[in-house]
């Protein structure tokens, strides 16, 4: 998400005609929810207003960690269906429900499909999904009455400065827009409770000099800035790619020399399934095998999915355990 697989779905996006589907059916929905708050609701992301009036009753989720997040906040009976589910295993404690959320496509959409599941909202990874060719542009689904949110950490303007916080805007902002402030309350001290215990757990501790990336169709990328390096950085690691991605990006191709120049001690790469996390070990063994991290066996495997969301606890916690195995 947000890494090598954007930068490839906007790639092949370009490369495509405009689809050609209609607008959604008038088939019958739903009751309306029950839910709590105000509405209209409306908040701003990625510069956007973002306006639902009232709480939403068929919600299209893309990427796995947007699921969960939507799953602890109660709403699985509102759920339309997933986008990009092949991505990374859910978490246990959402593998039951998750099973049972339709599944659009497993990767890549098309137009005719998430406008056939009737979406009255949709949770996206990125803007990178509607570029108006394969997908309709934001603006456009709009005006269709499908209002989008954009997770807060890669919108575009700020990817390359997001930090943990913003899960706790789009914690704020989706409380309000589905009707459950309560439970997003809830799940944000939960989050705060995580995080702040972790701080305290690594308060003292010297940074770990650590590279995050992930292989992809055979070459390295590098994760750096935004919401990767402060996952980094809260973990109780340095990011030695920090300066190496341009401003304003979070990753962006990295050379072996480069990394192994950088010589870190701990190597985190992301992966999506098993396959894709054997495959991408063996390729950093055979290609970064004269570093520390490689020498030690220091290679840490993180789903693609714990960076974003609530699934981004998880991610900070597992790298914290890796690198300071000590005091856990």
């Amino acid at each position: 998400m947000r890494t090598p697989r954007a930068a490839l779905c906007a790639l092949t996006l370009l490369a495509l005609s405009a689809g050609c589907g209609a607008g959604p059916t008038t088939a019958a929905a739903p009751a309306a929810p029950r839910g709590e708050g105000a509405f209209p609701a409306q908040v701003v992301n990625c510069g956007r207003s973002v306006q639902v009036d009232s709480p939403p009753k068929r919600i299209v989720s893309f990427f796995p960690s947007n699921t969960e997040l939507l799953l602890a906040l109660g709403v699985k009976d509102r759920l339309a269906g997933q986008v990009w589910a092949d991505q990374s295993p859910p978490k246990p404690t959402y593998a039951a429900d998750y099973a049972g959320v339709k599944v659009l496509s497993g990767g890549e959409v098309s137009r005719e499909t998430l406008l056939a599941a009737r979406p009255d909202f949709i949770l996206a990874d990125g803007e990178y999904n509607f570029d108006g060719k394969k997908l309709p542009t934001i603006a456009e689904l709009a005006e269709l009455g499908v209002p989008v949110y954009v997770d807060a950490a890669f919108c575009p303007g700020t990817t390359g400065s997001a930090t943990l916080a913003d899960v706790g805007r789009d914690l704020d902002a989706l409380g309000g827009l589905l009707g459950v402030p309560g439970q997003a309350a809830g799940a944000k001290r939960d989050v705060t409770r995580a995080l702040d215990g972790l701080r305290r757990r690594l308060d003292g501790r010297a940074p770990v000099r650590t590279a995050m990336v992930q292989v992809f169709d055979r070459q390295l990328y590098g994760l750096a800035g935004g919401l990767y390096s402060d996952i980094l950085r809260v973990a109780g690691g340095a990011n030695v790619l920090d300066g190496r991605v341009p401003a304003g990006k979070n990753f962006d191709v990295v050379s072996v020399e480069a990394v192994a120049k950088a010589d870190p001690e701990t190597i985190v790469y992301h992966y999506t399934d098993e396959a894709d996390r054997a495959s991408a070990e063996k390729w950093l063994r055979e290609h970064l095998g004269q570093t520390k991290a490689v020498r030690n066996g220091r290679l840490v495997a993180t789903p693609a999915a714990d960076y974003s969301g609530l699934r981004a606890v998880d991610g900070v916690q597992t790298i914290a355990r890796a690198l300071h195995p000590d005091v856990f």
